[in-house]
Order: C-alpha cells, then sequence, then structure tokens
C-alpha cells in the first residue's frame, strides 16, 4: 500500500505475482472481484477466504537478494562480502520508506554512508516531495555528494519503485541522463537490445541509444504502458532487456519487468565498483558524458473547463481535434510522429501487432520542421489519467523553438479550433507571451 509521492490522502495498492506487477486490466478484475465480494458481505453471503493470508518478513529477505547480487556481480578480488569498502554513497529517501537501502543494504556491504539525507519514514514530507523529478530532492543531494567528496548520490522516492542518482561531480542524473546511463549499461551486457521508452523522451537520447548499436522504442506515455510494450515485443521474439519512462519508473527483463528503483540503482553501483577495479576514476557521469541535452524543454497544463465527469470525454476531443489538424496540414511543418513498426493512429504510437493494448489515455506527439533547420523540435499532447488537465510537453534543439511551437499551438490550433473556449490555457498564453 502506498501513495508514492502524492499527498498522504491518496493511498494506493499495487499487486504483485512471482511472475511480475499486475496489469491495469487485471488490477480492474481484483477491483471488481472485491466489489462483489463487499457486496455478498452486506447481504450476509460468505466471503471467507479458501486459504489464510501469511504474515512474511519480506524486507530482510528483499535487502539480502539485493546484497548477493551485488556480491556475486562485483565478485571483488580482496573482499567478497565488503565490495563497498572505499566507497562513500549518499542515500536522500526523502522521508520515504527507502531508508533501509543505507541500513540493510550498503552498510552491510562496507560502504560508508555518512551524509545520507532524511532516512526516517514520514508520510507529510517535512523536508521536500521523495521524487527524482523534484528540483529540491536532487539539488540537496548535490550539496550532500560534493560536502562529502561523496562517490554518488542516490534519491529515491516514496515507495521505492522510482530512483535518481547524482554523480561524483555532483551532476543530476535522472529523466533522460538516467535512461541514457541505464542504456549505457544494459546495451554492455546485451548488445542490440531495443530500449522501450516513453515518447517525451529527447531526440538527443535516441541518437545515443543507437549509436550504441540498440534500438529505441518510443511509446505511450504511462510506466505500465512502457513496460507492457516490452513484455510484449519479448513475447514477439524481440529483444528488450530495458524498459524506462523519463519520471524514473524503469523495469528490467532480468527483474521480472517490475519496476523497481533499488534494482536500478543496484545496477548502477555493480558499474560503478566495476570501473574502479578496472583502473577508472571517472565515475559513472563518464558513461553518458557524450550524451546532448536538449535546448530548451518544456511542459505546461491545461485544466479542463468542465464538470469533473464529463473532463474525459472532453479530453479525448480535445487531444483528437489536435490531431486532425495536423493531419489535414493547418500546422505548417507539423506531423504526427512515428517510430519502426510502432505508428500513431489511435492514442499515440499504437501497436501494430495482433493484439495491441488498450489506451489508457489519449495523447499524441507531433514532430516539429522548418526549412531553416529541419527536424527542431517535437510536442506531446497528452489526457492526464489522474486529473482534469491535459498535459503539454515541447522540446527543441534551437533556440526560440519552444516559443515558436507555443504561439503556433495557442493561435492556429486552441483559438483557431475553438477549444481555448473549454480550457484553462492561462499556462501557455502567458509562456507565450513572456518570452
Amino acid at each position: 500500500m502506498t501513495a508514492s509521492h502524492l499527498p498522504y490522502t491518496r493511498n494506493g495498492l499495487k499487486f504483485f505475482t512471482k511472475k511480475g506487477g499486475l496489469t491495469s486490466s487485471e488490477v480492474e478484475e481484483i477491483c471488481d472481484k472485491a466489489a462483489y465480494k463487499y457486496a455478498n458481505r452486506l447481504t450476509k453471503v460468505s466471503t471467507l477466504l479458501r486459504t489464510t493470508p501469511t504474515r512474511v518478513d519480506f524486507m530482510s529477505v528483499y535487502a539480502k537478494h539485493l546484497r548477493d547480487i551485488i556480491k556475486e556481480r562485483v565478485n571483488h578480488p580482496q573482499h567478497y562480502d565488503t565490495p563497498l569498502e572505499g566507497f562513500q554513497i549518499i542515500v536522500n529517501a526523502g522521508n520515504g520508506s527507502g531508508g533501509f537501502f543505507t541500513y540493510e543494504v550498503l552498510d552491510k556491504l562496507g560502504a560508508d554512508t555518512f551524509g545520507s539525507l532524511h532516512l526516517k519514514p514520514d508520510g507529510m514530507f517535512p523536508n521536500h516531495i521523495p521524487n527524482p523529478e523534484d528540483k529540491v530532492a536532487m539539488s540537496v543531494t548535490k550539496t550532500a555528494v560534493l560536502e562529502t567528496s561523496a562517490d554518488l548520490g542516490i534519491v529515491f522516492d516514496t515507495d521505492v519503485d522510482r530512483s535518481g542518482v547524482v554523480d561524483k561531480e555532483g551532476n543530476p542524473i535522472n529523466g533522460d541522463r538516467l535512461i541514457a546511463l541505464m542504456s549505457a549499461i544494459v546495451l554492455k551486457e546485451h548488445p542490440g537490445s531495443t530500449i522501450v521508452t516513453d515518447a517525451r523522451t529527447s531526440m538527443a537520447l535516441t541518437r545515443f541509444i543507437t549509436d550504441r548499436g540498440g534500438q529505441h522504442c518510443l511509446y505511450r506515455v504511462g510506466y505500465r504502458n512502457v513496460i507492457d510494450k516490452g513484455v510484449q515485443l519479448n513475447e514477439d521474439g524481440i529483444d528488450a532487456h530495458l524498459m524506462m519512462e523519463t519520471s524514473g519508473h524503469g523495469a528490467l527483463k532480468e527483474n521480472y519487468f517490475l519496476d523497481d528503483g533499488a534494482y536500478m540503482v543496484v545496477k548502477i553501483i555493480i558499474e560503478m565498483v566495476r570501473m574502479k577495479l578496472d583502473g577508472s576514476n571517472e565515475g559513472i557521469g563518464s558513461l553518458i558524458k557524450d550524451l546532448e541535452d536538449p535546448l530548451e524543454s518544456i511542459e505546461l497544463r491545461m485544466d479542463i473547463l468542465s464538470e469533473p465527469k464529463d473532463a474525459k470525454a472532453k479530453a479525448i476531443e480535445i487531444i483528437e481535434t489536435f490531431k486532425s489538424y495536423i493531419e489535414e496540414g493547418r500546422l505548417d511543418g507539423w506531423e504526427l510522429d512515428a517510430c519502426g513498426d510502432c505508428w500513431v493512429s489511435d492514442g499515440c504510437l499504437v501497436d501494430s501487432n495482433d493484439t495491441p493494448a488498450p489506451v489508457d489515455a489519449q495523447m499524441y506527439r507531433a514532430k516539429v520542421s522548418n526549412e531553416e533547420n529541419g527536424q527542431y523540435g517535437w510536442v506531446h499532447i497528452r489526457q492526464s489519467i489522474h486529473n482534469p488537465n491535459i498535459a503539454v510537453n515541447m522540446q527543441s534543439t534551437v533556440h526560440g523553438g519552444c516559443l515558436s511551437m507555443a504561439r503556433v499551438f495557442l493561435d492556429k490550433y486552441l483559438i483557431a479550433s475553438g477549444m481555448d473556449k473549454v480550457l484553462d490555457f492561462s499556462q501557455i498564453d502567458k509562456y507565450a507571451k513572456e518570452s
């Protein structure tokens, strides 16, 4: 049970079997059965379980599992049981549940964890939001790494299904940079692997992956979508060892396709120690030194002005109208994006196989070009699953590109289509005018 980095009032449940995490449709099935049992209980029909629930000490087993992986894969020639001797590693648990990684994994493997932050769980999050996307979380971790001359800083989200890191130079590694780092590690182990990400990643990340012999599959936003796409590709005979979203959710084929932030960090730590054993003092940041950051990147939100019950239908209408405007050529230089065997049709980068996944939220990505620069950016528009709003992401490789795209989006789509009447587009309007 977890609220992740959301407010404590928004707890949720995650379900797992020995095959991994359940899909959205499987969770819906569980909820339907629970509702049926609840209705029976109200009418005094027996709902006793056929098997008795068992309490297990899962965390100690899990922590030992992570320690054993590090010991076995590092295989330190001098001190096998304490392969992290001589390394200082900072953990920022953000008052979530990630403090165990400090005490039960790193300390027991010989690491120096002095300077670690906010290890005591507190669901009110008194210091900052435990989220590797949060600028405060990354900034305070960077400060701690630099003040203690640590080799690595780790940032977990509340329930440790996501993570980010800070290298020894104090450089935050999250978003595209974290995907690139994990891709570099995975492609060493599995040359030619397909890397599945959501469709908000940069064009530079695609080049980074393909330059290392990998394949990049862009897919729908939503970590479950990205992971399920990786599962489907493997079932179809395509090697896909890493599935990762820009939010920090990442899953590996070798780890049962679970979005496990601690396991991701374990992979990074193993690579860091191996580099040191090979005589390198550069640190893990050197693995992504040739990754280009996008020159400009923004995310803007538009609230839907309707009754809550009508918000989903209205969001679909808004996003489908956006698609139609591009297909009809009303936005000059804008083209619906495509990637390999996935193609844009109904809800962004839809499966072209015989069993397409259900669309949980409408979204599209458009690539944007002009005569002077060729393709210089992209726009991604998507319906929020949790809230009555629409998110618009933009990236550009040229100065002023995001501003240009925002103005076209505002004037030639929102206002021209009349969608400005059903949206609070003040964020986009303010950006377009102030920039």
